[in-house]
């Protein structure tokens, strides 16, 4: 296999997305991603302290390499996640999921938990990019850690179509969908703890 190029900006497919995207990250002070790619290295190049988590090694190292090559690596700042989903296909999509073990259905529940790195101290993040798979629990678990925090921002992409899964809009208020492509969350709903959990277990095995 070639070498992976990886973009030095997203590619959401809109500049409206890809400029709303860059603005965000400039304002904010830790970043957390599921997906890596042109974002991570657009975090990397404003000095933002990030965690990126993907199921793809080979695409998160290709990400790190071209971040060091450029003179951007920051491994204190910097935490790069490999959520390790079995074997995958293009994008990180686990092959063979209908065919998953209990072994590896545990491996997909765990994809969307928060790093610890971003768990710690003062290291929750206050802006949270979700672009890779599990989406629905991704952002739902990102909930958990963002509602009583003053001010964040969720962002999840591709959200219009198959992504726009009622359980979001049941915990959060969608404010805007940027570029006609990237839903963004700035608070929640008043909900129940506990249906909150039940819909995470649900969708932590859900592929969307």
């Amino acid at each position: 296999m070639g070498r992976l190029d990886i973009p030095s900006k997203p590619r959401f497919g809109s500049k409206t997305a890809t400029d709303w995207f860059v603005g965000a990250i400039r304002e904010c002070s830790r970043y957390l991603e599921f997906g890596a790619g042109g974002s991570t290295y657009t975090a990397a190049q404003h000095g933002v302290e990030f965690v990126a988590v993907d199921s793809d090694p080979v695409i998160l190292g290709a990400v790190r390499q071209r971040i060091a090559a450029d003179g951007l690596l920051d491994p204190a700042a910097q935490s790069y996640h490999h959520a390790d989903i079995g074997p995958i296909s293009k994008w990180g999509r686990p092959r063979h999921a209908r065919f998953a073990g209990p072994e590896r259905v545990e491996q997909f529940r765990r994809y969307s938990d928060p790093p610890i790195a971003c768990l710690t101290g003062d290291k929750a993040p206050d802006f949270v990019l979700i672009d890779g798979r599990f989406r629905t629990a991704c952002a739902l678990k990102a909930l958990c850690i963002l509602q009583d925090a003053p001010d964040w921002t969720l962002a999840i992409n591709n959200y219009p179509g198959r992504h726009a899964h009622p359980p979001i809009t049941e915990f959060a208020n969608i404010d805007e969908v940027v570029g006609g492509r990237i839903a963004v969350i700035h608070s929640v709903k008043d909900h129940d703890p506990e249906e909150l959990d039940e819909r995470i277990r649900h969708y932590e095995t859900v592929l969307d």
